[in-house]
């Protein structure tokens, strides 16, 4: 993922409910993983057509990789394991004018009866432009697009 992307992932609002909003289950000592999420909560057949209405369909590097977009800007990656998805990822160009793609993310997800889940925050909320506008303020892209000399100052005074 480049500096300048933001990640938002989405996940079963059902999940989320039942796990009091709380991400901590989503992760490993690894990282992430939201198979657990998606488990028994598979997203509706015409999933597809409503990631089109965020993106145009794009062809994929792997026969089990779903994709929208382009993997420079914005895109969309969805991995499908035995006819199951295990998580429905979007990243975000922070270059880019964000105001139509997060009304469009937002509408998917609603439509999906997802939450957004933001792994760099450790974070889930309910899908909602606030929310999404909020933690991509909060994120290293934002602040990296922002002023890219003094992140990286930043950064280099963290190792």
């Amino acid at each position: 993922m480049a500096t300048w992307q933001f990640s938002v992932v989405l996940i079963p609002a059902s999940w989320v409910e039942e796990n009091s909003y709380s991400s901590s289950a989503l992760y490993d000592e690894e990282g992430y993983d939201t198979e657990c999420a998606w488990k028994d909560r598979q997203p509706d057949s015409e999933f597809k057509t409503v990631l089109g209405e965020i993106l145009s369909p794009s062809k994929s590097w792997h026969k089990e990789l779903l994709t929208w977009g382009n993997e420079k800007e914005h895109d969309i990656q969805v991995w499908v394991e035995n006819e199951a998805i295990d998580g429905i990822h979007i990243r975000l160009d922070l270059n880019q004018n964000l105001n139509e793609i997060i009304i469009k993310v937002v509408k998917a997800a609603k439509a999906l009866n997802c939450s957004l889940f933001f792994p760099e925050l450790s974070s889930v909320a309910e899908a909602n432009e606030f929310e999404l506008k909020n933690a991509i303020k909060k994120s290293n892209a934002a602040k990296f697009v922002t002023n890219p000399k003094e992140f990286i100052s930043e950064l280099s005074k963290k190792t």
